[in-house]
């Protein structure tokens, strides 16, 4: 009895020591994207999305290409999970460019504030689609969650309706990518995945570049790099997070990105939010908080 007491204590350390793991992983990972949308955001107001997609992509490619050899081709390509990737690739090219394409109209953190309606979502889909239970408290959460993205997508000043849309549809889309990622990481490793999403992209933007192409300047040309780099570190760390972590435990750490969203805005363009940009991120973090606190309730009644 004893020895079994002792391994089921142990076994409950080590759950709450991979979801900690997961949770700074994903932590890291949302600040790089938060920097990477700043960023995007610089870019947009030169090019059209497909250039900036297609130069971020090749980075990305040519990154895998060089870390992982030819092995990544052949995991990424006949994995059985290749159809769910591809899946996941495309609706992840959907929402990113819905998402920059909206960039240039609407301020960081407005933008951003928007797009948190993908955690929201993604801890709805948890339940019918991984198996993962949803607590009366997470869909209160969620509803106090979801009333602050509609506050931060009211039209205000200058700012129009359309480009607040593709941001929230971006957001739905994004969310089941996400669901998608937690069950592919099951069989295939982060480079394998970005590595067949960077070709998806590279392939459909390369596509556009007869009609779009504008020729960037040096300093344009490194930062469309730099995106790739950016954004290969940012994808590798959120995949091996949701492996460590349940997927709507994850989710509200990606509210991090929201304190980011106001201090970069803030720093790169000047941007002061309206009042309800404000209101509707604090609900959103406030959302984001009841899930967490409700959490760390239910894993020590669990090791109680």
């Amino acid at each position: 009895m004893g020895f079994a007491t002792s391994v089921s204590a142990w076994r409950s350390r080590l759950e709450r020591s991979s979801t900690g793991t997961g949770l700074i992983l994903v932590l890291i990972a949302y600040s790089a994207f938060a920097l990477h949308d700043a960023l995007v955001k610089i870019l947009v107001a030169h090019f059209d999305a497909p250039q900036i997609l297609f130069m971020r992509s090749l980075t990305v490619v040519v990154l895998c290409l060089g870390i992982g050899g030819r092995s990544v081709v052949h995991r990424g390509l006949f994995s059985p999970m290749r159809n769910k990737l591809l899946v996941r690739a495309v609706l992840t090219f959907i929402a990113w460019l819905l998402y920059y394409s909206a960039g240039r109209y609407l301020g960081l953190a407005q933008m951003i504030t928007i797009y948190f309606a993908s955690p929201l979502i993604i801890a709805v889909m948890a339940g019918p689609l991984l198996g993962e239970r949803v607590t009366l408290v997470r869909w209160v959460a969620l509803g106090i969650g979801f009333v602050g993205v509609l506050l931060a997508a009211r039209p205000h000043g200058s700012s129009p309706l359309l480009p607040a849309i593709c941001v929230a549809l971006a957001a739905v889309i994004w969310a089941y990518a996400m669901i998608l990622m937690r069950q592919v990481s099951k069989e295939l490793r982060g480079w394998d995945q970005v590595f067949v999403i960077a070709m998806l992209f590279l392939i459909c933007c390369g596509a556009m570049m007869p009609f779009i192409w504008k020729t960037p300047s040096l300093p344009q040309l490194a930062l469309m790099l730099g995106l790739g780099l950016l954004s290969t570190a940012a994808q590798l760390l959120l995949i091996e997070g949701v492996k460590l972590a349940q997927a709507s435990v994850i989710a509200p750490m990606e509210f991090s990105g929201l304190l980011w969203s106001f201090v970069l805005g803030f720093i790169f363009f000047g941007d002061i939010p309206a009042a309800s940009v404000f209101l509707g991120a604090a609900l959103i973090l406030l959302s984001g908080g009841l899930v967490v606190l409700s959490e760390i309730r239910a894993s020590r009644l669990k090791a109680a």
